[in-house]
């Protein structure tokens, strides 16, 4: 019994070894395709749902966010309130800032954004404007004359908003900002680019400026925003939420609107995708192990004339099917993770939300690996079942 449960692998090697060459590279480079083809689009969309989640923590709310309570337009004394907060355990930075609706002109050009109010110094601890500069410099906190644009006011060549945009404002450049009921004149001193479109399509002013115009946004906020570590933001959100009963506290993810949507259909793609990526792999491994067996049918028929019994010839291909299915994992993830992970991480997919690069879970790896063995062994019990089941004669003489 033990020599008879030996023979399958024998005849699975003796296959390998008497083989040409280049039709198993072939084979197994067949298999490393399907391999990556699965693999590929859930790590892109993973790629694309955890960068666009990145960029509205660092770029618009941090990791949790305080607002005034429902009935009231500002949060008083920000700055005693931020202090508290700075001192809680696993708070890394926050800061606050005034936004308010105004018109920016610049010649017949004009729209409406929102302008907030910051301590430069501060906000750039936890919303990253600064490091995204693409034109001029970030401001200074005793700047009164100073804004910066995001690239979606400013326009251009490529800006998603172009047509609603100021068309072509640039560094130095004079614009008028129209708040409610008075208007101030302030110079361009720089233009930024974080390619998260809801974050691009604001401007920033210093306290010192908007307290000149409106002395009563003096030490008031109409946001507070709170940076940690991912994986401490729910400890951080459950510790800052009893400072202050004047105020809402939210997760980051309150603030993601349409980007849940987005995030949603991204996942149904991705089961779609899934879903045709394990046809192709089983349609890739049937078609190989088949015609293997076609152009061997008098050798299997010889096989079972001198006694070999069906169920080993089919242990055979099923074992064949296997070490095509792991050879071809192995070269699939070697292709992945040494060649196609680097190159986009050099070169990410340029996106309107974020620059989106490969990110494959280490759960979804193994999924995939499992699919993938079990779609080939699947696949390749197929057609050795069936040519077993072909008379002796008619196999032995190739019908």
């Amino acid at each position: 019994m033990k020599n008879e449960l030996k023979l399958p692998f024998y005849l699975a090697f003796q296959s390998l070894r008497r083989g040409r060459k280049w039709t198993l590279f072939f084979t197994v480079l067949l298999m490393a395709v399907a391999f990556i083809n699965l693999i590929f689009v859930s790590a892109l969309f993973n790629g694309i749902v955890e960068g666009s989640n990145q960029q509205i923590k660092d770029t618009l709310t941090g990791n949790v966010y305080m607002t005034p309570k429902q009935g009231t337009l500002y949060i008083n004394e920000a700055s005693k309130l931020l202090t508290e907060i700075r001192k809680v355990d696993g708070v890394q930075a926050a800061s606050s800032s005034f936004q308010t609706p105004a018109r920016i002109e610049k010649g017949t050009r004009s729209g409406r954004w929102p302008i907030l109010a910051i301590k430069p110094d501060e906000f750039f601890d936890v919303i990253n404007v600064s490091e995204n500069m693409t034109h001029g410099e970030y401001l200074k906190n005793d700047d009164e004359n100073g804004i910066i644009l995001g690239r979606q006011i400013v326009g251009g060549e490529g800006v998603e908003l172009n047509a609603t945009s100021l068309r072509g404002v640039e560094v130095g450049d004079k614009v008028n900002v129209v708040f409610d009921g008075f208007e101030k004149e302030f110079i361009v001193r720089g233009i930024f680019y974080t390619n998260f479109i809801e974050s691009d399509t604001r401007a920033f002013i210093t306290e010192k400026a908007l307290a000149k115009i409106m002395p009563i946004a003096a030490n008031k906020a109409t946001v507070v925003n709170i940076k940690s570590l991912n994986k401490n933001e729910e400890a951080v959100f459950d510790r800052v939420q009893g400072i202050d009963p004047s105020v809402d506290t939210f997760m980051w993810t309150e603030a993601a609107g349409l980007m849940k949507s987005v995030s949603s259909s991204f996942l149904s793609i991705n089961v779609l995708m899934t879903l045709v990526a394990v046809i192709i792999a089983a349609v890739t491994t049937f078609i190989v192990i088949y015609v293997d067996i076609i152009n061997r049918r008098r050798q299997i028929g010889i096989l079972r004339a001198i006694g070999i019994r069906p169920y080993i010839i089919v242990l055979n291909y099923v074992i064949l099917a296997a070490v095509y299915a792991t050879l071809g994992v192995i070269l699939g993830s070697l292709i992945f993770y040494f060649g196609l992970a680097p190159y986009f991480q050099a070169h990410p997919f340029k996106l309107p939300i974020t620059d989106a690069v490969l990110n494959l879970k280490w759960t979804e790896y193994i999924a995939r690996v499992e699919i993938v063995s079990w779609v080939a062994v699947i696949s390749g019990l197929i057609p050795a079942l069936i040519v077993t089941k072909t008379k002796m004669i008619d196999a032995i003489l190739g019908r």
